[in-house]
């Protein structure tokens, strides 16, 4: 008795077009689960093989004189590249060029409708192919059509070289930017321009014009990619932060080169009286919670190590305002420069002590 008689298998007589591509097993499923797996089920559809009898009819030319072989295979490969396109546009267009599905989702429809549109660039290309079998077409698709493709399915190699081949079809898609450092520093402007002497501003002013040529230097070699990955690397040392910090007794926050704090515990928020939340995203910058003095006193200590790769901790003092009350509270303040591949200062943790004086 056989042993696989009492079981069923079901297979897919035409695979979808990830599954061929892969040499995978393809199920019945539109879509099918090994597509549903990876994600891109949204993507997943049939890619249709020539007929049993073409191809049957293709190896019987074969077996003809040469002189007629050439122009029957023509005429064979001819009817299969219309098939292929006529079935592409039959699963994925209605008679009015649209897609016939609606989805909750706009941005999986709009994702969707662009590789409808690649599809029907590779069939007008397969049309002029046809018609001219001489010229040579090549077929332009845009940098979204690009991304959408590289997503769904990476070429093989390392984990790293796929990862980047993803991160640059995203950022020639437009869907990827670098955070914007300019309007942080126009916020410290308004803020020093509103609160603070024109003494203080000018030396804080002085600070950032030593450091402003090192800067310079390392900055201009730099591409949107470099800084998207650095952007990468900063949202990784959040995630870090997160189990740090809850482990930590002592009030502490981190934030940007800029001053914009993105990062908490609830002993920093229950220190200047504000909800945790309110320490997230930039919502409230470090030079917002000192006094003056400190400030500059901050912004002096900072650029004097922030491009000097031996040094990175500073132990100080400072004045923080309580948020509600509008006092000051002395504390014992220390923070450590958290730098990039390229020694560009990306996240500054600070630790906060308040000190009780005696009356």
């Amino acid at each position: 008795m056989n042993f696989f008689s009492h079981y069923v298998f079901f297979y897919s007589s035409i695979a979808c077009v990830f599954c061929r591509r892969s040499h995978m097993t393809c199920d019945e499923g539109r879509p099918c689960q090994r597509c549903i797996k990876r994600s891109i089920g949204h993507l997943c559809h049939d890619e249709p093989r020539p007929d049993a009898k073409k191809v049957a009819l293709n190896a019987g030319e074969n077996k003809r004189p040469k002189g007629s072989s050439i122009a029957t295979t023509t005429t064979a490969n001819n009817n299969t590249t219309a098939a292929t396109i006529n079935m592409m546009n039959h699963h994925l267009n209605n008679s009015n060029g649209k897609l016939a599905l609606t989805f909750t989702s706009d941005s999986m429809g709009d994702e969707l409708t662009v590789i409808n549109d690649f599809l029907e660039d590779i069939s007008s290309t397969h049309n002029k192919k046809l018609n001219n079998s001489n010229s040579n077409h090549t077929t332009i698709t845009s940098s979204k059509d690009k991304f959408f493709l590289t997503a769904a399915d990476p070429q093989d190699g390392k984990l790293e070289d796929r990862l980047n081949e993803v991160i640059n079809a995203k950022y020639e898609a437009g869907f990827l930017k670098p955070y914007n450092y300019v309007s942080g520093y126009a916020r410290l402007q308004r803020y020093m321009d509103q609160h603070m002497s024109s003494s203080s501003r000018q030396r804080i002013l002085n600070v950032m014009g030593t450091f402003r040529p090192t800067f310079r230097d390392v900055a201009q070699a730099l591409t949107d990619v470099d800084l998207i990955l650095v952007e990468e690397a900063f949202e990784r040392l959040l995630l870090d932060y997160d189990r740090v910090f809850s482990a930590m007794a002592v009030p502490a926050c981190l934030w940007r080169r800029t001053g914009e704090i993105y990062k908490g515990n609830k002993e920093f928020a229950s220190l200047i009286d504000v909800p945790v939340e309110k320490l997230r995203d930039g919502q409230l910058c470090i030079y917002e919670i000192m006094e003056e003095d400190s400030t500059v006193n901050y912004w002096e200590k900072y650029g004097n190590i922030a491009f000097d790769p031996k040094q990175k901790a500073v132990l100080t003092s400072c004045l923080i305002k309580h948020q509600t009350k509008g006092v000051v509270m002395p504390s014992c303040f220390s923070f450590t420069i958290r730098r990039d591949k390229y020694n560009i200062p990306t996240i500054i943790v600070g630790n906060f002590l308040p000190i009780e004086i005696q009356p």
